[in-house]
Parts: structure tokens; sequence; C-alpha cells
């Protein structure tokens, strides 16, 4: 049986946590959380994630991570092998320093327009959006 579970949905960026776990090599099973059942305001869902969110990664021991960032590099470390990032600190850190901007800036400018209902509830503001 797989030690990780990442729980996904389609067209999201677990996609990329899911990429870095083929290219490690991890034996990993993916549990699909439906957006369009909004399981991912389930209880269960909920008490896995508080934040309602995809990516997860159910590790070894049971435990849970989430972010993007923190999973591409928990996948990194882990399966150093599969050399996903540099072993150097400062070339670590820039990595993660890039992979953040990513995260934190060029993601959230494209994720207001499709998914504006995340941020503010009148139809006017998402058109703003």
């Amino acid at each position: 049986m797989p030690h990780l579970t990442l729980f996904y949905a389609p067209h999201t960026c677990a996609l990329a946590t899911r990429i870095a776990l083929n290219e490690a090599g991890a034996d990993y099973q993916l549990q699909y959380v439906d957006f369009s059942q909004n399981a991912q305001r389930s209880g269960e869902y909920l008490a896995l994630n508080p934040l309602g969110r995809v990516p997860a990664l159910r590790v070894e021991d049971g435990t849970v991570l989430t972010e993007t960032v923190a999973l591409l590099a928990y996948v990194a470390q882990r399966y150093a092998q599969a050399q996903l990032a540099p072993l150097d600190p400062f070339a670590f850190a820039r990595m993660q320093e890039f992979n953040n901007y990513l995260a934190s800036t060029v993601h959230v400018a494209h994720a207001h327009r499709p998914r504006a209902s995340r941020w503010a509830d009148e139809p006017a503001s998402h058109a703003d959006m």
C-alpha cells in the first residue's frame, strides 16, 4: 500500500505536487476531492485540512502537509535521490524564493478571475476581479 496520499482536484495547483511525486518515483495514491460537490468544505476533509483547499499530502506517519511550496520541498527532500532540488542550502533557498513568488504572487494574481467568490460575495466585485 502506498505510504503517501495526495488529495487533489483537477485543474488546481495540486498538479505540481503530483508531477513532483511522479518525477521522484514515489509510491503514492490519489484521493479525489470533488469540488463540484463542495467536498473541500465537508467536515471529513476539513478535519484533514482545515484550510479546505488542495493539495494536501498525508505522509508516512499519517500527518498531513498542505500548501504547494511546502509539499514540493518535502518531496524533493524525502526523495533526494531524484535530484528534484539542489542540496546546497543557498541554492535550495533560491529555489524556494522562486516557488514562493509563483505561489504567493503569480498564482494569486491569476486565481481571482475564475474563483472570485473566494474573496468577495457581491457579483459586481466578481466582475471587477
